[in-house]
């Protein structure tokens, strides 16, 4: 019956072909911004919570740039360096005549000061040296970490081509840089090589110096870990590849990908402290949602994890709620800062104290 009506009223509007080609524009018009108009529906509260729980560094509009977002996040000197990619004008809105502009930007270095306001400095990095000359790429996900005294970057590097004639990703590949002569200079090192079998589309390998040596945390599942074997050509051989309980395997139950989110740091004398992330695919968008790990310093395996999701995207700044993405974490005295991209424009943080975090543990 409802096949009938359908056919019927399908053929009363091929009658009137100015009428179904509106219907038809609206429809695509309604498709396309589903998430955008789901989001902000079921966004409050936890939009008004996340407001006084977190700060805003950066936003539309820093430093004249379009987006700011997942910034990678280092102690300097007692101040905390912020390093982001940022974009011209973000990436979603690109389209037609604008696509020009699709990922362009150059990367912002922000000094933070005792309030995480970046009043003390900021600066756009123009010396980007090193780089693939025979390909097309855009910098993403500038992620910090220290290595024999140097401020070392670890990021994607998305590689650009042609998909339908249009300007597109092809492929994400792991990038290691450094920044250099007093945050002026962005220059690149190498592509890690590893071990193992690697994907078209790579991101989210993490980084820690430990006792002089170099770890690279490749994957969640398997938990692998690997370390640096030769520095002149960064290749990095695996020293751990192991399956772990349901809990780490898939905590949200969403039947997704668990990926590493920022560089661990040091949490006590025991242990690292990682975050991994989780993404609900929500009528409302991707929706990502974080967790503590403890990782053991001697073993290098991960032996706690938080019982529930120490962030939910729900509540984020942007155009959709569901993307707040933790890149970085700090630990500051008696607190964790948690670095954050939201809606791929913003750059946020949000403090938790280090009791909090501890309470929350369960054993893997």
């Amino acid at each position: 019956m409802l096949r009938k009506i359908s056919f019927y009223l399908i053929a009363e509007l091929s009658k009137y072909p100015n009428l179904k080609k509106s219907l038809v524009k609206l429809i695509d018009f309604l498709f396309e911004f589903r998430k955008v108009t789901a989001g902000n529906l079921i966004r409050n509260p936890a939009y008004v919570q996340h407001l006084f729980s977190s700060k805003v560094i950066a936003r539309p509009g820093t430093l004249s740039f379009g987006a700011i977002f997942n910034p990678g996040a280092l102690e300097v000197n007692g101040q905390i360096l912020i390093l982001a990619k940022a974009q011209v004008i973000p990436w979603f809105k690109t389209g037609g005549k604008k696509r020009k502009h699709y990922l362009k930007g150059n990367p912002v270095a922000l000094l933070l000061d005792e309030k995480y306001h970046p009043v003390r400095q900021e600066r756009i990095i123009k010396d980007i040296t090193g780089f693939p000359t025979d390909e097309k790429w855009a910098i993403e996900d500038t992620r910090m970490f220290w290595w024999n005294g140097r401020k070392m970057i670890n990021h994607s590097l998305v590689i650009i081509g042609k998909i339908d004639g249009v300007d597109n990703q092809v492929s994400v590949k792991s990038a290691l840089s450094v920044l250099e002569n007093d945050l002026e200079t962005f220059r690149f090192c190498a592509f890690p090589k590893v071990d193992c079998a690697v994907q078209n589309f790579e991101k989210n390998w993490v980084y820690k110096e430990t006792e002089n040596n170099l770890l690279l945390f490749y994957s969640v599942n398997p938990f692998r870990v690997l370390k640096l074997e030769d520095e002149d050509h960064l290749e990095f051989k695996t020293i751990i590849n192991q399956q772990f309980t349901e809990k780490l395997h898939d905590p949200g139950g969403f039947g997704t990908m668990v990926s590493f989110s920022a560089n661990p740091i040091d949490f006590d004398e025991k242990y690292w402290l990682m975050v991994v992330h989780q993404i609900d695919n929500k009528i409302s968008g991707r929706c990502y949602y974080h967790w503590a790990v403890l990782v053991s310093k001697q073993t290098m395996l991960p032996e706690k994890m938080s019982s529930a999701p120490i962030f939910s995207g729900m509540g984020a700044r942007g155009r959709t709620p569901g993307i707040r993405y933790i890149s970085s974490i700090l630990k500051k005295d008696d607190e964790i800062l948690f670095f954050a991209g939201e809606g791929d424009v913003y750059v946020t943080v949000t403090r938790k104290a280090v009791e909090e975090i501890i309470n929350d543990m369960t054993e893997l």
